[in-house]
C-alpha cells in the first residue's frame, strides 16, 4: 500500500478517537463494581481434583521452551555400596604419664577428668557409719568403742574449720561419737586393721567380709584414678591434655592428641592427629583392640525429609511449621544460607545412607558407589578431592593435623563420650582476673570446699578485718602515712615474672599477701585445691588470663553409661570470666587520722 494512503488512514483514526473521547467527557458517568464469586456447579469434586490437562501438546511445548526436556540421567538411587576402613582405639596416655589400656566400658570423660576425692569430715563420718551398718548387732556393740580408740579424729582442728560454720558444727558434733573413716580405709588397705582394732581371731572371718564390702562400696561410689596415674590437668595452662591411639593395619599407630580440653564435654573436635608424636606405649600383651579392617556394605538410600520441605506432589499441602521466607540471615551467615539453599532448591536431591559403627572408632570412607533405577553406577568422590588451591574444596567433621595449618585427616572419630550427665553445684570456683590499677592478677576463691562436702561462699568465709595501726600518743597530726592496704584473704595475688631465659615473655606466679597483724607473721594461703595443689611455685601462662578473665570450677559429675554402670567423679571446667576487677590495693598513702 502506498505511504500516502497509510498516513491518511492514521489521521482519520486519530480524529475519530478524539471525537469519541470528547463524547465521553461530555456525558455524566456512573461507576459500579461487581464481585465475582466462585460457585460449584456440582457436588462431585473428583474431576476437579484430577487436575486434567486439556492441551498436552501445549504442556510439552512449554517444557521444551523451559529446557525441561534436556536429559540429565538423574535417576533415583536404589542401591548404595559403601567401603570403609575402621580402627579401634585401645590405649590412652594421661598428661605426661605412661600409656594404659583403654576400653569403652568407662566414658572417656570420666577417665580424663576424675581425680582423687578429698576426704572431707562429712565423708569420713559417712564411711564410719556405713562400716558400722554392715556389722550385726553383737559385733557392732563389741568393736564400736575399739574403732573409736584406734581411728580417732584429730583434736585441735578448729582452726581448719575457720569460716565454715556448718563444717565446724559437724566436727564438734561427731568428734567424740564417731571415728575417722579415712584412717579406717588406710588401715584396711595396708593390712593393719585387725591389729589396730584388736579383732579377735574368732571374729576375723566376718569382720574381713565387712572390710571387703566397705572397699567395694567405696570403689563403686566414687570413680577415682590410681595413685600412680599421672594428672592430666595442666595447672599452668588451665586445661586437660592427653593422648589416645589406635593400631594401624600395617604397623605403627594413629595417635590423637587432645591438648586443650576444658569444656566439660568431650567430642571429636577436641582431638587432632599427632602424626609427629611418639606412639603411646603399653604392654602389648594387654592390647585387645583388633587391627583396622575394611568391610563393604550395601544399603537402600532413603530420601531426606524435614519439616517445611517443598512437596514434590502437585496437590499435597506443605508443612507450615517451618517458614523459609522468614529466615533472619545476613551475608556472613554462610551455614544458615547453605542450609536454606539445600532445603529450597535441592530438597528432593538428598538421600540418607544409614550406617552405624561402634563407639571409640576411627572410620574412613574408601569408596561409595550408587546405582540408580536405570542401572547406571556412579562413584561418589569425597567433596575435598581436588587441588590444594581449589577454592571449592570443602570438608566437614574431619580431624585436623596437629602443627599443620589448613591440613586435616579424613578419618571420622566417634569417641566413647557422654551425651548427658548431671552436674552438682561447684565445690570450688576460682575467678582469675586482671587488676590494671594494682598491675597484678588475682585468683579470687569465690567458692571454697567445705568440710560438709559442698561448696560455700568464699567471700563470706574470708577474713576481711583490716587492722588499723595503733594511734600515736600525744600526736596532734591530722594525717598519717599508710605503707599499704590489704585485701580479703580469698584474694590470692599472681605477680608477673619473666620466664627463664627470656627478657620479654612473662608468666604469672602465685604470691601471698601478708597479714597486717603485728602478732602474726603468717601469710594468706589459699583454702581450696585449685590454687594450692602446686607447691612451692605455681605459674600460669599469661595468655590463659586475658582481659576478660578466666573462671575455673570443680564439681561432681554423675552419669549412667550404656552398659548400665553409674559413674560419679570430680571434674573441672573452664570458661570466660567476668572482666577486670579492682581490689582497691594501695601503697604509700597519706590518709586523714580518724578522730
Amino acid at each position: 500500500m502506498p505511504v500516502n494512503n497509510l498516513q491518511q488512514i492514521f489521521q482519520n483514526s486519530a480524529a475519530t478517537g478524539l471525537n469519541l473521547l470528547s463524547d465521553v467527557y461530555r456525558d455524566p458517568l456512573i461507576t459500579a463494581y461487581n464481585r465475582l464469586e466462585t460457585r460449584a456447579r456440582t457436588e462431585d469434586f473428583s474431576r476437579s481434583l484430577r487436575a486434567e490437562i486439556r492441551d498436552p501438546l501445549w504442556m510439552l511445548t512449554r517444557q521444551w521452551q523451559m529446557g525441561e526436556l534436556e536429559a540429565e540421567d538423574a535417576g533415583s538411587a536404589v542401591d548404595a555400596r559403601l567401603l570403609t576402613s575402621q580402627m579401634q582405639l585401645d590405649r590412652v596416655e594421661l598428661g605426661n604419664g605412661s600409656g594404659q589400656q583403654y576400653r569403652d566400658d568407662v566414658p572417656l570423660e570420666t577417665i580424663v577428668e576424675r581425680e582423687r576425692v578429698p576426704f572431707t569430715h562429712a565423708l569420713k563420718v559417712q564411711i564410719s557409719q556405713y562400716f558400722l551398718k554392715l556389722h550385726n548387732g553383737t559385733l557392732r556393740q563389741t568393736y564400736q568403742e575399739n574403732y573409736r580408740t584406734a581411728f580417732p579424729f584429730d583434736s585441735g582442728q578448729e582452726d581448719k574449720f575457720r569460716g565454715q560454720v556448718n563444717g565446724l558444727n559437724l566436727y564438734t558434733a561427731t568428734r567424740e561419737r564417731d571415728f575417722d573413716g579415712e584412717k579406717l580405709l588406710a588401715a584396711i588397705n595396708d593390712g593393719t586393721f585387725n591389729a589396730k582394732a584388736g579383732i579377735a581371731s574368732s571374729h576375723q572371718t566376718p569382720i574381713n567380709e565387712y572390710t571387703e564390702s566397705l572397699k567395694r562400696w567405696f570403689q563403686r561410689q566414687y570413680s577415682q584414678p590410681d595413685s600412680s596415674t599421672a594428672q592430666p590437668w595442666d595447672p599452668q595452662r588451665l586445661t586437660y591434655h592427653f593422648r589416645t591411639a589406635a593400631l594401624r593395619p600395617a604397623n605403627g599407630q594413629m595417635v590423637l592428641a587432645a591438648d586443650r580440653y576444658h569444656e566439660g564435654r568431650l567430642d571429636w573436635y577436641s582431638f587432632e592427629v599427632d602424626s609427629a608424636g611418639a606412639p603411646v606405649a603399653i604392654d602389648e600383651r594387654e592390647a585387645s583392640a583388633p587391627p583396622a579392617f575394611e568391610k563393604p556394605i550395601s544399603f537402600l538410600p532413603a530420601p531426606v525429609t524435614f519439616k517445611g520441605m517443598p512437596s514434590p506432589r502437585f496437590w499435597e499441602m506443605e508443612d507450615r511449621q517451618v517458614n523459609f521466607g522468614k529466615l533472619n540471615t545476613k551475608t556472613t551467615d554462610l551455614l544458615l544460607l547453605v542450609f536454606a539453599e539445600m532445603g529450597l532448591i535441592y530438597g528432593n536431591d538428598w538421600f540418607v545412607i544409614p550406617y552405624s559403627m561402634p563407639v571409640n572408632t576411627l572410620c574412613e570412607i574408601k569408596g561409595l558407589v550408587v546405582t540408580d533405577v536405570f542401572g547406571d553406577r556412579t562413584l561418589i568422590r569425597a567433596a575435598d578431592e581436588g587441588e590444594e588451591n581449589n577454592w571449592q574444596r570443602w570438608s566437614m567433621f574431619n580431624l585436623s593435623n596437629k602443627g599443620e595449618i589448613g591440613s586435616y585427616n579424613r578419618q571420622y572419630f566417634l569417641p566413647a563420650t557422654l551425651t548427658q550427665s548431671l552436674e552438682s553445684d561447684p565445690l570450688e570456683q576460682v575467678n582469675f582476673m586482671r587488676d590494671e590499677m594494682a598491675n597484678i592478677v588475682w585468683g579470687v576463691e569465690e567458692i571454697i570446699p567445705d568440710q560438709t562436702g559442698v561448696g560455700i561462699n568464699g567471700n563470706d568465709a574470708a577474713d576481711k578485718t583490716e587492722i588499723q595501726p595503733p594511734p600515736i600518743v600525744g600526736s596532734t597530726a591530722s594525717i598519717r602515712y599508710v605503707l599499704g592496704t590489704t585485701v580479703p584473704e580469698n584474694w590470692i595475688p599472681f605477680s608477673a615474672v619473666h620466664t627463664p631465659g627470656s627478657n620479654q615473655d612473662i608468666v604469672f606466679q602465685r604470691a601471698a599477701m601478708p597479714k597486717l597483724d603485728p602478732a602474726s607473721a603468717a601469710t594468706i594461703k589459699p583454702k581450696g585445691i585449685l590454687l594450692n595443689e602446686v607447691q612451692p611455685h605455681y605459674f600460669v601462662n599469661e595468655e590463659e588470663i586475658p582481659r576478660a578473665g578466666t573462671l575455673v570450677r570443680r564439681s561432681y559429675q554423675r552419669t549412667r553409661w550404656y552398659n548400665g554402670a553409674t559413674f560419679l567423679w570430680i571434674g573441672r571446667t573452664r570458661e570466660t570470666g567476668r572482666g577486670q576487677g579492682n581490689s582497691n590495693l594501695r601503697f604509700d598513702q597519706i590518709e586523714p587520722v580518724n578522730k
